[in-house]
């Protein structure tokens, strides 16, 4: 691997990081006012109104933020398909498929409300998800143009500006809703959403002017791999959100038969949903980020069949998710009611924090593991895995709901089982294509790395420290030893050090 390609990658990778890192304080601030706000009963409005939203604008994005990139990056190689073609026939695809989701949304809104969720104050804050449906495909097409042109300051900057303007108008109008009652403000809430979405994409409509949108003669089938990639890439999100969309359901049914109370079914899935799996997800921005960068990299290697850099990717990627995650795993696992009281000023849902913050780490390397699959071209590898997966949790959640001592947490058992499955079976299958190998030596570095910061954490807790210090020395001291074990690339900050200092000379 060249080092101009080895720079362009970390750039474009700390660019997103440090984009993603600022959305999602962004976003836990803004968490952090609603959920002040709105309270328990809003909360829940809120919470369980997501699962219906999200499986529609997973039809209506259509993938194409993974697809477009992955293709545009191809045709600036190959010259095989026309950038502007792919754009424009993208957008088509999303605004005739969004509008068929959004018919199909309001005419089961009500029926949904009232026979499935069984909560009809439901039916409002569901209904303000009906203009991101819109919105979604748009948007997403843009930005995965831009981040298959490697412009990714731009698609980071827009997800940024969504975030702020989905803050800003939330905020304002939870203020001037609230004293109208709970859905009402639940509802505006929501809409906000749509808000920050207009608002990326006028950002990016303005970019599309500086950086234009390449277009090459005598070429063709572009419409034909747009829907080879989207399909099951779609197919596959829209299996997890339908089972995301039932699991609510599921769960409040089977449960309430079973003669739990409505009310305590809720609160429990809101603090599971709001509250424990945010903790233990908590730096998902840094393998999403390091995901998006890889996407227009991977793609070229593969097209290029260059082994050695998809291989590079492969290495620097895990290790690059795995070091972080070990450092959140240790901090959660000895001071989970700290952390979900600084955070969300609670310490409702902690109780499984400490059994499964070490489990958790299969989440952080599931992401860059399907992510380089689906850039590879096995995309449809992925969507039969994620298909048996997600089918596995909901029977899982099913059987586990009708077991005594489990009951209430049967959604977070299943959810926890069915993520590892899913990391075991598709890393096999990455490694069964690519030919990668880990090597012996980075693996033992790693589990010497991780007991020893375990130690220090354990006896610096013992002296009464700080847990935030104690959050900053153990990040020092596993981040300097992977540094220094080179598990982490810093060959980059070199590169540009060097260059910089050789620019400055000759001025």
């Amino acid at each position: 691997m060249n080092k101009k390609q080895n720079n362009t990658f970390f750039i474009n990778t700390l660019i997103i990081i440090i984009t993603n890192f600022v959305v999602k304080m962004l976003g836990l601030i803004n968490k952090i006012a609603i959920t002040r706000m709105l309270g328990t009963n809003g909360m829940s409005l809120y919470v369980l109104s997501f699962p219906t939203i999200m499986l529609f604008i997973s039809i209506a994005g259509f993938s194409l933020n993974i697809t477009i990139s992955k293709l545009v990056s191809e045709a600036i190689v190959s010259r095989k398909y026309s950038p502007k073609k792919l754009v424009k026939k993208s957008c088509l695809y999303s605004v005739l498929l969004s509008f068929i989701m959004l018919i199909l949304y309001l005419i089961f809104l009500k029926p949904l409300t009232i026979h499935f969720l069984k909560n009809e104050d439901l039916f409002y804050p569901l209904l303000a998800g009906a203009p991101l449906i819109m919105l979604v495909g748009i948007s997403d097409g843009l930005k995965g143009y831009f981040t298959g042109i490697k412009k990714m300051h731009i698609s980071s900057l827009g997800n940024l500006i969504e975030q702020i303007g989905r803050i800003g108008f939330s905020l304002i109008f939870l203020y001037i809703m609230l004293p109208y009652g709970i859905i009402t403000a639940t509802f505006f809430c929501l809409l906000a959403l749509s808000f920050g979405e207009i608002c990326a994409i006028i950002y990016s409509l303005i970019k599309i002017k500086k950086y234009p949108i390449e277009s090459y003669d005598n070429t063709s089938g572009e419409g034909k791999a747009i829907i080879a990639m989207a399909v099951p890439t779609t197919t596959s999100r829209l299996i997890g959100n339908f089972t995301y969309f039932l699991e609510p359901i599921l769960y409040t049914t089977i449960l309430s038969y079973l003669g739990y109370k409505v009310t305590d079914i809720q609160t429990t899935y809101t603090i599971l949903d709001a509250y424990t799996i945010p903790l233990l997800t908590f730096i998902s921005f840094l393998p999403f980020a390091l995901s998006t960068a890889m996407v227009p990299s991977v793609s070229e290697a593969s097209a290029l069949n260059k082994t050695n850099s998809l291989h590079y990717y492969i290495r620097k990627s895990l290790t690059f998710c795995l070091i972080p995650s070990i450092i959140l795993s240790i901090n959660l696992f000895l001071f989970a009611n700290e952390y979900m009281n600084l955070i969300y000023g609670t310490t409702e849902g902690t109780t499984y924090i400490k059994y499964l913050t070490f489990m958790f780490i299969c989440y952080y390397l599931h992401i860059p593991i399907v992510a380089i699959l689906q850039a590879s071209g096995y995309a449809k590898k992925v969507f039969i895995t994620s298909t048996i997966i997600h089918i596995t949790r909901l029977l899982l959640l099913v059987v586990l709901s009708f077991i005594p001592c489990i009951g209430l947490n049967s959604v977070l058992i299943a959810t926890t089982a069915t993520m590892i499955l899913g990391f075991i079976v598709n890393l096999i299958q990455l490694i069964k294509i690519t030919k990668f190998r880990f090597q012996l030596s980075s693996m033992i570095s790693l589990i010497l790395i991780s007991i020893i910061g375990f130690s220090v954490a354990i006896l610096l807790k013992k002296w009464d420290v700080h847990y935030l210090f104690i959050l900053g020395i153990t990040s020092i001291i596993i981040l300097s030893l992977a540094i220094w074990q080179k598990l982490i690339w810093i060959e980059s900050f070199k590169q540009n050090f060097l260059k910089r200092k050789k620019l400055r000379e000759n001025s």
